[in-house]
């Protein structure tokens, strides 16, 4: 018989419905939750993922939850952390992310506390005195906060109820050589008792699910999956000559599509320049990426969510966990490194349900760089790992050609990445150009 595969044995997981548990117990639990959410986070009922999502957590199963941009992940953790004993303890790779929900959970009376870099050893202790005295229900850490011996005992004192990975995709796409601490959260699982683990991200193929299942061992996990297609976002690429070029189609788009936007560069450098040239034409624009400070770049994001700066230019630093509901236009000057980093930031555009535009801009040189971003540091790997990694890079690379020369509909390259059935194509140059040309077509 066949040895099965992680990806086999998360998708023969059972469904939440098939949980061997009282279904009046689940009833009365889903009923507190819903009742609790109303009052908590002010919205009249859950959304269906969210319920499957939680109905796994109060079952005390493993999830895996792959969940849009929007979606509301964040209520899949937070509301279960009111219902259940003991500490939810929430990993997540930003700061500037733990800062925001952090204080959105505290102004829904949730007990919360974070523990990162920035956090001194004074205000650690009296986070570690909170946990022995069962004072805290959340904690938002780094995952390098998450080895330190003495916030592995207070956290044994207090009891964890749940594990919560939040962007879970970071495990396959940064882990090997990004963030490596990433790759090594079943060892918080053992070290505190084998809680329960909910993995939460918005895009992820077969691989990286699997990838993401292996890496936290989870044990037959309930798995909520969404569609990757999103029908209020219009794709298009577009191909021009020189970067000039594409400045110029950019300041079109950004007449063409009023409100907020996002442009993503593939360098820093190349950042900077975008915004300066925008300020040049009147937009009010600014950079983020990853060199800057920490102060800088929560300035601009302050900025940007409050609408008085419109256009944030940046690397794909920027974008993860930033709650802005109404940008109407996602452009990419140069090609993402993966189809999966462009599904994440293009979505970020139509939050709100409206129609958004989500634009990529390719240049001639854009593939030679994009090779050079793709490669794999050897490092410390072993060799069948080097491999590995690098023929993934180089599948990510071909994912990326196929869909920017796709004369086919665009919805379709991306669902087919994802495993999923072609969906009805709402809006894509390729679908509009086909639609088109038959209405020209004169009849014989």
């Amino acid at each position: 018989m066949p040895k099965l595969t992680e990806l086999d044995r998360i998708r023969a997981a059972p469904d939440l419905h098939g949980a061997e548990r009282d279904p009046l117990r689940a009833e009365r639990d889903m009923l507190r939750a819903e009742r609790l959410f109303t009052e908590r986070f002010g919205h009249a009922a859950l959304r269906p993922l969210q319920r499957k999502v939680i109905a796994g957590t109060l079952a005390g199963r493993d999830v895996l939850a792959i969940l849009p941009t929007g979606a509301g992940k964040s209520v899949c953790f937070q509301l279960p952390s009111l219902l259940t004993s003991g500490v939810t303890v929430v990993v997540t790779p930003l700061i500037a992310l733990m800062e925001d929900q952090v204080a959105g959970a505290r102004r829904r009376g949730i007990a919360a506390e974070r523990i990162d870099s920035t956090v001194g050893r004074a205000r650690r202790d009296r986070i570690l005195t909170a946990l022995y005295r069962d004072e805290v229900r959340l904690l938002y850490a780094a995952p390098e906060r998450l080895t330190d011996p003495l916030l592995l005992r207070a956290l044994r004192h207090a009891g964890v109820a749940r594990i919560a990975v939040d962007e879970a995709h970071c495990i396959s796409e940064w882990g090997h050589d990004f963030r490596p601490s990433y790759r090594h959260l079943a060892r918080l699982r053992a070290a505190v008792g084998q809680a329960p683990v909910t993995a939460l991200t918005a895009t992820a193929t077969p691989d990286t699910r699997a990838d993401i299942a292996a890496n936290l061992e989870l044990r037959m996990p309930a798995v909520v999956l969404s569609r990757v297609d999103r029908p209020n976002l219009k794709l298009e690429v577009v191909r021009v000559a020189s970067l000039a070029d594409g400045v110029q189609l950019l300041r079109r788009r950004l007449r063409q599509n009023p409100g907020a936007a996002i442009v993503y560069a593939p360098t820093r450098r190349r950042a900077g320049r975008l915004a300066q040239s925008l300020v040049r034409f009147g937009v009010p624009a600014a950079a983020y990426h990853a060199g800057m400070d920490p102060g800088p770049r929560s300035r601009v994001q302050a900025a940007f969510l409050s609408d008085r700066v419109r256009v944030v230019c940046a690397t794909s630093a920027f974008g993860m966990g930033v709650d802005h509901a109404t940008v109407r236009l996602v452009c990419h000057l140069g090609l993402p490194g993966s189809l999966e980093a462009y599904v994440q930031e293009a979505g970020r555009a139509g939050r709100d349900g409206r129609d958004a535009r989500c634009t990529l801009i390719e240049g001639s040189a854009d593939v030679k760089l994009l090779r050079l971003r793709a490669r794999v540091d050897s490092g410390a790997l072993d060799r069948r790992t080097l491999r590995r990694l690098r023929e993934r890079a180089r599948l990510r690379l071909r994912a990326v050609r196929r869909y920017v020369r796709a004369r086919g509909c665009r919805r379709a390259e991306i669902a087919a990445y994802f495993g999923e059935p072609a969906p009805i194509c709402a809006g894509c140059d390729n679908c509009a150009a086909l639609a088109l040309s038959e209405v020209e077509r004169p009849e014989l």
